[in-house]
């Protein structure tokens, strides 16, 4: 069976549907399935099919970098066409972008998958309309969290399937530990884009709490040299290839994120690696750890500071979590998670 794994974002950027999208991949082709990717992307990326370049727009505290043109469209259209694709797993098959132009062109049953979390959505309430017309040919739904289920049950109520993001547990588990980061002292790790959902300001203020009474460092990846103080090492965008081993190399992993998390792989990566997770109390990162982390209040600087404290003077403390981290992270092997959405292929194709 060949299946079309449709991502509605760039694929020249990083992100959590990418993401998703490629350990999925790869634990599906592992399995004997042979898998195709369609996605916009800016640059040349030989691993997929590239339906057009993109455009960013604003959205829930990002940008989201989409591709909706007649152009794509007919692109789509003629793929799709001769691809002998048998079934469309379609990623956030509402978005704007080539998931929606994907899904207006299926011929094959469909499986959709739901990322987005928000209180409410003014694009979902305005279009539910059209929207609800392009939901009969979804064969199967899948939503990645609670968070995530309950937006999009709200506006289009009917079965999903809750199947959460995953992550190769050896990839993180086994990596060497990344040398001479932070000159080699401890340090705290903080992983995302500059945007301010992502906390970056909490992580940086909690840090430099803790660093008045204990010697700890701030690595940051994805922050450049000039969006951080001068004393946190900003390693800027790194390769998918390089992200382990660095993981590996912390002390402690800091995830403060403020809103617009629907799970939190990031902290399933973490905790993979053997890192201790201290984490905002957003709902999405509530699940992903189950139980695994320390959470403090969304924005608490203070909170987040002592939570990091903690880790770092009570190792026993550090140990359970570590223990408990690895326990979280295995339940999230894409290898387990992709035997649950064969399962879904299974029951969308008959």
């Amino acid at each position: 069976m060949k299946v079309g794994i449709v991502c509605p974002y760039d694929w020249s950027f990083p992100g959590g549907v990418r993401s998703h999208i490629q350990g999925l991949s790869a634990a599906l082709q592992r399995t004997g399935l042979e898998v195709e990717i369609l996605a916009p992307a800016t640059k040349k990326e030989p691993e997929i099919f590239n339906a057009g370049r993109t455009l960013g727009i604003p959205y829930n505290g990002s940008v989201a970098r989409l591709c909706l043109s007649p152009q794509a469209n007919r692109r789509i259209r003629r793929h799709l066409a001769g691809s002998g694709i048998d079934l469309l797993h379609i990623h956030e098959p509402f978005s704007p972008s080539v998931s929606m132009l994907a899904l207006h062109q299926a011929k094959v049953p469909v499986v959709a998958t739901f990322h987005a979390s928000q209180v409410r959505s003014k694009a979902y309430a305005t279009a539910k309309p059209f929207l609800e017309m392009m939901l009969e040919k979804i064969s199967a739904r899948i939503a990645v969290s609670k968070a995530a289920l309950a937006l999009i049950s709200n506006y289009f109520p009917g079965d999903y399937h809750s199947i959460p993001n995953g992550i190769e547990m050896a990839r993180f588990s086994e990596a060497t530990p990344a040398q001479g980061l932070a000159g080699g002292r401890p340090f705290v790790l903080f992983v995302g884009r500059p945007e301010p959902r992502k906390g970056l300001s909490v992580a940086v203020e909690a840090v430099e709490r803790v660093r008045a009474t204990h010697p700890i460092e701030l690595v940051a990846v994805g922050p450049s040299r000039h969006q951080v103080p001068s004393w946190v090492t900003a390693l800027g965008p790194v390769s998918q290839d390089a992200l382990p081993g660095i993981y590996r190399a912390a002390t402690v992993f800091c995830a403060p994120s403020i809103s617009g998390e629907s799970f939190g792989i990031v902290l399933a990566e973490a905790a993979a690696a053997g890192v201790p997770v201290v984490c905002s109390d957003l709902p999405g990162y509530v699940e992903a750890a189950a139980g695994a982390a320390l959470h403090a209040p969304v924005g608490d600087a203070t909170a987040t500071a002592a939570m990091i404290l903690s880790v770092l003077t009570d190792p026993d403390r550090a140990a359970r979590m570590i223990s408990r981290g690895r326990k979280r992270a295995l339940q999230l092997d894409w290898d387990v998670l992709a035997l649950q959405i064969q399962e879904v292929y299974r029951a969308a194709l008959s």
